[in-house]
């Protein structure tokens, strides 16, 4: 069978970085004093004169001060903030790479990406900067290069506003050929792997730079074209989801994003009806409280004119009662992976299917291959292979990783199992990896497993992904064998849920744990997991048989 191409355009193939690329869109439309980013909660604006300048200081700081070079890594560890754009467009500027940090990370996971990534620099928050210190000693990073967010020193950790933003302007660094721009990385986000702790994603200028432009092609006349556009921005920015779709990709359509640090409801309604927000990115557990919570009814949503899900699949049902609910409002869904920078399929405009994920971006290829190899064709359910100038360049120090899952046509397989209907429109039905998929995070079965194993109480233990309907989102469910003379009761089950707790991030957590004799193994002693997601489905179609 053919593989399946994208029905739009080609988009250009990308000749610069990104600093190069974003900032000549601005300034060739002559739109330098238009507002970039703007505080949510205190209502503070920074334009696109006032990014520039703080970036290219900060680039100038970088080097000047911490001895930063081309190539080096510097980590930004938190929350959504209004200026959390200049260390990302200042670290580029000085030719280095951008390793976001979950602002909720643990010393010891913190420490983890620290040690992948060599990060010479951390950009920590008022918040978490003693997580921060911590991690850093683990790594034997020194504490002054330690910096946070805000205008006061914290716990002695100096602002970077005040300590590397200097008098000296930074040239962005060059590149000697588009090839170069396109080869040479940007950003290292940690993805999670079925084998454990999280792995870096290797993100070039060229991989981010083609998906602004992909997605700017798809969505740019439905979303961005009025002078009115208003992004709300709610999606972290460590993650590559937030990161080039609300960071990014705005800036370069020259449309204003209103910043909150995290989602809660009460401030997304708010937000969005005074500043008449028209456009945010969401996952399904916020299209959940939209459509349910009676919060809000006490506000008017009515400037909104769309909602664009990713990072976890969302349910049409959902979707369908979310637009009830908030009216001429377009629910629509997108499907990509840290891996695809990370659009690869968006269900643009008005091209809405329930239950699909959209339509291939432009200059993008897809396959769909059952297990032997054989590439099937339309209606027929496979696994997806995508590619495109978005596939990330690797994983960091993990070359046979990157071999595994990227072929030698350039091809990445994704893991998850998917139909293409005759129009295009991509429906992702399945997983083949192990990973669970938490509000749009990844959580690796192994890494828990690992942990519950140190329990004094446990002898053996499997960990999958459960679905969970209030929540809408899978949660990690561990299947315990205990040692004998242990009681199987809610004690034992809350004393192991904290254990866990104390050494994982929130997203990580058990929630749910379930006794068993033993747990199901191969031959060679792997866990059969597909037998313990089978006994959960024969659960969930026992629960709805009772309900008849």
């Amino acid at each position: 069978m053919p593989v399946f191409t994208s029905r739009y355009p080609s988009v250009p193939v990308p000749k610069t970085g990104i600093i190069q690329t974003l900032f000549e869109a601005v300034e060739q439309n002559k739109n330098v004093d238009r507002v970039c980013y703007v505080d949510a909660l205190t209502g503070k604006e920074l334009t696109f004169k006032h990014i520039k300048d703080m970036t290219y200081r900060f680039g100038a700081g970088l080097q000047d001060i911490c001895g930063f070079q081309r190539g080096d890594v510097l980590a930004i560890y938190a929350p959504n903030a209004v200026d959390y754009a200049v260390p990302v467009f200042g670290t580029l500027v000085a030719g280095g790479i951008i390793s976001p940090a979950n602002p909720l990370y643990t010393k010891e996971e913190l420490a983890h990406q620290l040690r992948e990534t060599k990060a010479k620099i951390i950009i920590a928050h008022p918040m978490n900067v003693e997580t921060a210190f911590e991690a850093a000693d683990i790594v034997g990073l020194d504490k002054t290069k330690v910096f946070v967010f805000g205008d006061n020193v914290v716990k002695g950790a100096e602002p970077y506003t005040k300590k590397l933003l200097g008098n000296r302007v930074a040239e962005p660094a060059d590149f000697q050929s588009p090839e170069q721009a396109r080869e040479t990385i940007a950003f290292l986000c940690f993805s999670s792997g079925t084998t454990g702790k999280s792995k870096g994603v290797m993100t070039t200028h060229g991989n981010l730079v083609s998906n602004i432009f992909q997605y700017s092609a798809m969505e740019h006349e439905a979303l961005y074209k009025k002078e009115t556009a208003r992004i709300l921005g709610i999606l972290p920015f460590f993650h590559i989801f937030g990161l080039t779709v609300v960071l990014h990709a705005p800036l370069y359509m020259q449309r204003p994003v209103y910043v909150l640090p995290r989602f809660e409801l009460e401030q997304f309604c708010a937000t969005v009806q005074n500043y008449r927000i028209t456009f945010s990115c969401v996952v399904p557990p916020v299209l959940l409280q939209l459509a349910k919570s009676p919060t809000v009814d006490k506000y008017d949503l009515s400037s909104l004119d769309a909602l664009l899900s990713g990072a976890a699949p969302l349910d049409a049902d959902l979707a369908a009662e979310a637009q009830k609910r908030l009216g001429n409002v377009k629910i629509k869904q997108a499907y990509g992976l840290t891996e695809t920078t990370p659009a690869a399929c968006v269900q643009a405009g008005d091209h809405i299917v329930p239950g699909s994920s959209g339509l291939l971006c432009p200059s993008m290829y897809a396959k769909v291959v059952n297990e032997d190899g054989k590439e099937l064709g339309v209606g027929e359910r496979g696994e997806l292979w995508l590619k495109g100038p978005n596939i990330m360049k690797g994983y960091l120090n993990r070359p046979q990783e990157t071999a595994y899952c990227i072929d030698t046509e350039g091809f990445f397989h994704t893991g998850d199992v998917a139909i293409i209907d005759e129009n295009g429109h991509i429906f992702i039905v399945d997983r083949i990896k192990e990973l669970i998929k938490y509000k749009g995070f990844q959580v690796a079965p192994a890494e828990l497993e690992g942990i519950l194993l140190k329990h004094k109480d446990v002898l053996d233990c499997a960990v999958i992904g459960v679905y969970d309907r209030e929540q809408v989102t899978e949660i990690p469910r561990a299947y315990i064998v205990t040692k004998p003379g242990v009681e199987q009761n809610e004690k034992t089950t809350e004393i192991i849920k904290k254990f866990v707790a104390e050494k994982v991030i929130t997203y990580k957590r058990i929630q749910s744990v379930v006794y068993r004799e033993q747990i199901p193994k191969s031959a060679t002693g792997k866990i059969l997991r597909n037998v313990l997601r089978k006994e959960v489905k024969e659960e969930e179609e026992a629960r709805r048989a009772s309900k008849l």
